[in-house]
């Protein structure tokens, strides 16, 4: 190419030196230089231009029949494979349709742009009987968006912020309890890899009646029952009182005063019990009180105050950190002390050397991005719990060590307020223990962000 280049310039500049000093040479010349340039300029570039148009148009391309059937063979090849993978396509959708159809909730499946791909019939029964939806021709509901087919402005609005939410979280499944048109329904909705939504309508409107039945049962009868036994537990004080005075000269006093006593802390456990009865099923059907910003230190100081004796007696240590540096983290304070009571209540009931210790704290690996959690730790060095047990210590009414407990006054019930109250706040609690070495709970709770759920 660069000589090329070099005999291209040499012929130019003779051809015009040529023209000027003799012209008749300089014509041979200029004749000379432009076959020169025909064959190896023009030619080479009128080859290039006529390849570069085969190319795109392939009638042209010189084929033989062999290469021509390779080809058709492949192309026959990539359609059958084209075909069986559209079959396979449609047999999945099929399959998840019946799936979808076969479920007792209701489904709504969008596509990404919000228009309705597909729901089931109980969708529509519920939904359409109730008047949520707006009558339109069923045959053309895959051209509607979900906004023009439904008129319950709480369910659009949860649509529409599943749609936003999923855009940052994908793969997140958002739960929401919802009212509508006199029902409740749990509603879980997730984004899919192919960006459709998903959204499970989950009537509970039944078992939420039979949850506040239940709540107004257990507080009827533990009302029945605590005033009667405050009345028994109020003559046994009294009574106890008076013997007191004849304690010291008489024999049979002190007789009686040893047999009250079991009266007595038998009927102090009954009241616990029907007390923290009464919390469980406020706790379970999810009744709060005004939420307020949690003063950790407040609430853990007051508790504490109420075991100094105990501590004392047993000679035990505490060691409470709190962080300055805690998120705003709003509740209902009154649940929180009853968390953190039942917390501090166990691990001094259950230590006997040793001591305990209380960290609350910013916890800053939670997974959500861009969110920020609260971490409470209880510790302490007691006699721990065997590993068996660990999985059932939340259930009511579960006792590891029965004899411990009714020596101790243990209800059964603590942990399991425990941990209702730590799932009405959206947290995770986690235990670790061994036996002889003490145990740890730890919570942790997430902040709610605002404008989120």
């Amino acid at each position: 190419m660069e000589k090329t280049r070099i005999k291209f310039f040499i012929f130019l500049i003779l051809t015009v030196s040529l023209l000027l000093l003799k012209p008749w040479l300089g014509i041979l010349s200029a004749i000379v230089f432009g076959l020169w340039c025909l064959k190896k300029i023009i030619i080479p570039l009128s080859e290039i231009e006529n390849k570069i148009r085969n190319f795109f148009d392939l009638k042209k391309l010189p084929v033989d029949e062999i290469t021509s059937q390779k080809l058709e063979r492949g192309i026959d090849k990539l359609i059958n494979e084209c075909e069986k993978s559209q079959r396979k396509l449609s047999e999945s959708e099929r399959n998840l349709n019946v799936f979808l159809e076969s479920l007792p909730d209701a489904v709504l499946v969008l596509k990404p742009n919000g228009k309705v791909k597909f729901y089931n019939h109980k969708f529509w029964d519920i939904f359409s009987k109730s008047g949520v939806l707006i009558q339109f021709d069923e045959r053309y509901k895959t051209e509607k968006f979900y906004w023009e087919i439904i008129r319950d402005f709480n369910l659009i609005d949860f649509i529409k912020n599943v749609i936003e939410a999923s855009e940052s979280q994908a793969g997140t499944v958002i739960s929401r309890e919802i009212e509508s048109d006199e029902k409740t329904f749990n509603v879980s909705a997730f984004k899919s890899e192919a960006n459709e939504i998903f959204i499970i309508f989950e009537d509970i409107t039944f078992a939420k009646e039979l949850a506040e039945i239940k709540r107004e049962l257990i507080e009827n009868i533990s009302h029945e029952l605590k005033t009667p036994l405050s009345n028994i537990k109020g003559y046994i004080e009294t009574i106890e009182e008076e013997l007191e005075n004849f304690a010291k000269k008489s024999k049979r006093a002190r007789e009686i005063l040893i047999y009250l006593e079991p009266v007595k802390r038998n009927t102090d456990r009954l009241i616990r019990i029907i007390n923290d009865l009464l919390i469980l099923s406020e706790v379970e059907a999810g009744v709060k009180f005004e939420e307020e910003n949690i003063n950790f230190g407040k609430i853990i100081n007051g508790i504490l105050k109420m075991y100094e004796k105990n501590l004392k007696d047993k000679k035990l240590s505490c060691d409470v950190k709190i962080s300055n540096e805690l998120p705003e983290f709003r509740a209902d304070s009154y649940r929180i002390e009853q968390m953190l009571f039942n917390l501090i209540d166990n691990a001094i009931k259950y230590t006997d050397s040793g001591g305990i210790k209380i960290c609350v704290e910013p916890f800053k690996n939670y997974p959500e991005k861009g969110a920020s959690a609260i971490k409470i730790t209880v510790e302490d060095t007691g006699i721990g719990i065997p590993k068996e047990h660990i999985p059932r210590i939340f259930e009511r009414f579960y006792v590891v060590d029965k004899s411990r407990s009714r020596q101790t006054g243990g209800t059964g019930l603590g942990l399991s307020i425990v941990k209702h109250i730590v799932l009405m706040y959206n947290g995770t609690i986690n235990v670790e223990s061994k036996v002889g070495m003490g145990t740890k709970f730890e919570i942790i709770f997430p902040v709610k962000r605002q404008g989120k759920f």
